[in-house]
């Protein structure tokens, strides 16, 4: 008898700790999981799942996945021996070491809106934007109906353990002491070290130098002066006493921050007056004086960025990116830029090539430097394109700089030469 009550004891000592395990998805957030995974969200994020079940999407094979492939080319840096094995099975290896330079570090989605209010997320999805000032990618344009972003952020809701709900009302307006002590704890913390605060200083001798140097660390820092658009008082006044106590992927560190402290910050972060950052201004680029080549317009160009979404299938097991093959929720355009013969074939409208680098009407540029030139507009509007088939290029990156399109404005008008 005495045997059969220890065995019971242990027995409910083992389901007293036992973990608790996540409720089963619910329809609607199980069609947002299938809508993340069809527009392909997993070749860019992790999307795991905090309870440690698998209720998130596995990562893409390595072929696919942007940032997995990425950090593994250039993990090989300094490593001689590794990058002779590489070029023996890649010839291209030393290009793709010196032009990767982008999506090597991206947030996990997973318990995103354990902190992020999810009617911001649904905003965000409409619209993405400059949201990490240190990271030069941008979310893209998802290609998915309003149902299916609003079954996109039922599904991360559920995945992190959030509620769905409307914006929760502003709490009582603090004193003008209080913003200032704010100001004054934020100083002391070194938080502009990583963060911006919209067009407000808070610390001279910030420059782009420098932030060059703090990306590995600061990169996923996002402008605080959005901070009031994302974050309801409540959470954020517990995520600066312990950011992983709320988000466990965050890469925001724990400090010595109390929870006077916190109240404080949080009555800077979300009531001074921090005017966000001004968008660039439109521009135009005008052809240079001298013959410009293919090997130049490749080499600073379309060999550097363009070939990630529009190379050869041959290239990557049959994946020729999303604006060949398709992709990221794309159908692909069919268009080759990895070599010269593909960029002449053009790229395919209604089972027709078209030419991109010929112009398509009288007076009209062609189609390469007008999907160079949107992303410009697209960047000056403060946003993407409002119509999503028109989509300005590098997807996902900041505009190409002045010096690359006036070299391929000048290769085009000069007839787009090939190579010798």
């Amino acid at each position: 008898m005495l045997r059969l009550a220890f065995g019971f004891a242990v027995l409910g000592a083992l389901l007293l700790f036992e973990p608790a395990r996540a409720a089963p998805l619910s329809p609607q957030a199980q069609a947002g999981r299938a809508a993340m995974q069809a527009a392909q969200c997993n070749r860019c994020h992790a999307i795991s799942d905090p309870t440690g079940g698998d209720r998130g999407l596995p990562p893409a094979d390595r072929e696919q996945h942007c940032v997995d492939c990425h950090t593994w080319i250039l993990g090989t840096k300094g490593d001689e021996a590794a990058k002779a094995r590489m070029r023996a099975q890649f010839p291209d290896w030393d290009r793709y070491l010196d032009s990767i330079q982008h999506f090597v570090r991206l947030p996990d989605l997973g318990s995103l809106t354990r902190r992020i209010r999810p009617d911001f997320v649904r905003g965000f999805l409409d619209r993405p934007f400059d949201l990490r000032p240190h990271l030069d990618e941008r979310m893209i344009p998802v290609r998915l109906s309003a149902a299916e972003k609003d079954a996109v952020v039922a599904y991360l809701a559920e995945l992190a353990g959030a509620d769905v709900k409307a914006a929760p009302a502003p709490g009582p307006t603090p004193s003008p002491a209080q913003v200032a002590e704010g100001r004054e704890r934020f100083l002391a913390l070194g938080c502009p070290t990583c963060h911006l605060t919209g067009t407000t200083a808070l610390r001279p001798g910030l420059d782009a130098a420098y932030w060059q140097a703090m990306r590995p660390v600061a990169a996923l820092a996002p402008d605080l002066a959005l901070v009031r658009r994302r974050i309801d008082r409540a959470t954020l006044v517990r995520f600066v006493q312990d950011p992983q106590a709320v988000d466990p992927h965050t890469a925001m560190p724990k400090q010595a921050v109390g929870p006077q402290d916190a109240e404080r910050l949080a009555d800077f972060l979300l009531h001074a007056e921090l005017g966000e950052r001004p968008r660039p201004a439109a521009q135009d680029f005008p052809v240079l004086a001298r013959k410009v080549t293919w090997d130049e317009v490749f080499d600073e160009v379309l060999g550097k960025i363009c070939v990630h979404c529009h190379m050869h299938p041959d290239s990557n097991n049959g994946d020729g990116g999303a604006g060949n093959t398709g992709g990221l929720g794309f159908a692909g355009l069919g268009l080759n830029l990895e070599t010269y013969d593909g960029v002449r074939e053009g790229l395919l409208r209604d089972g027709k090539r078209v030419s991109v680098i010929a112009p398509p009407a009288p007076g009209e540029a062609p189609l390469l430097y007008q999907a160079l030139a949107r992303r410009h507009t697209e960047f000056a509007a403060g946003g993407v394109a409002s119509d999503a088939k028109r989509l300005g290029m590098p997807l996902g990156l900041p505009p190409l700089s002045g010096a690359q399109m006036r070299l391929v404005r000048t290769w085009l008008a000069q007839g787009a030469p090939g190579p010798k």
